[in-house]
């Protein structure tokens, strides 16, 4: 059973924000979190914690607790907080492990499973060409929310070459005519549409 918790944070400073929460995760040894710092509001950041099972989770916020990590960071609030469920990688649990920067597409969604769907015909198509071009996909369907009708595609990105390119014109360069196709297919399925960018501040692995 594998889950995550996403979670944006504004932090008030920023840095110690950061350095705080390395420290904590470094002295507890854990492998599976992830901190992406937003490229247009740099006191942003985007927190992605990977779980196995429910007891990992308990144990892991009484080590937060026991430690005030959160009343350690130097004030900021959690500007949204959701429980989701990871499909779709082309790269099974080590998308996040060696990304320098990471591309976040996605949102309110009129039919998830069917967007799921196609989701996994694009990476059919498209998912290893991705791969050798250093990006890793993976998509994440909400679980808990405000709708909760929500998915997202991640690129995590190997180089800043290819972010640059990302940045500027999207993955449809990296992808084929078929794969486009399926793409435009999909695109009505969201009614909100949000994009996000961010420089990795710490990765999984």
């Amino acid at each position: 059973m594998t889950f995550g918790i996403v979670r944006l944070y504004r932090a008030s400073d920023p840095q110690k924000a950061v350095d705080v929460t390395n420290n904590h995760l470094d002295k507890h040894n854990r492998k599976n979190a992830y901190i992406g710092k937003s490229m247009t509001m740099p006191n942003v950041f985007l927190l992605g914690t990977r779980y196995e099972s429910l007891s990992q989770k308990e144990e892991e916020d009484k080590e937060n607790r026991d430690a005030n990590l959160v009343g350690n960071l130097g004030g900021g609030e959690f500007l949204n907080i959701s429980l989701v469920k990871p499909v779709n990688s082309t790269n099974e649990g080590k998308a996040l492990n060696s990304n320098k920067y990471l591309s976040i597409f996605g949102g309110e969604n009129s039919d998830v499973r069917k967007t799921v769907e196609m989701a996994e015909r694009i990476n059919s198509l498209d998912g290893k060409s991705l791969l050798d071009n250093g990006i890793s996909t993976v998509q994440l369907v909400g679980l808990t929310g405000v709708p909760a009708n929500r998915t997202f595609i991640w690129h995590a990105i190997e180089t800043q070459e290819i972010a640059e390119k990302v940045l500027v014109d999207g993955v449809a360069p990296f992808h084929s005519e078929e794969g486009l196709k399926v793409i435009q297919e999909t695109m009505p399925l969201w009614k909100t549409k949000n994009r996000g960018f961010f420089q990795t501040m710490r990765n999984t692995g």
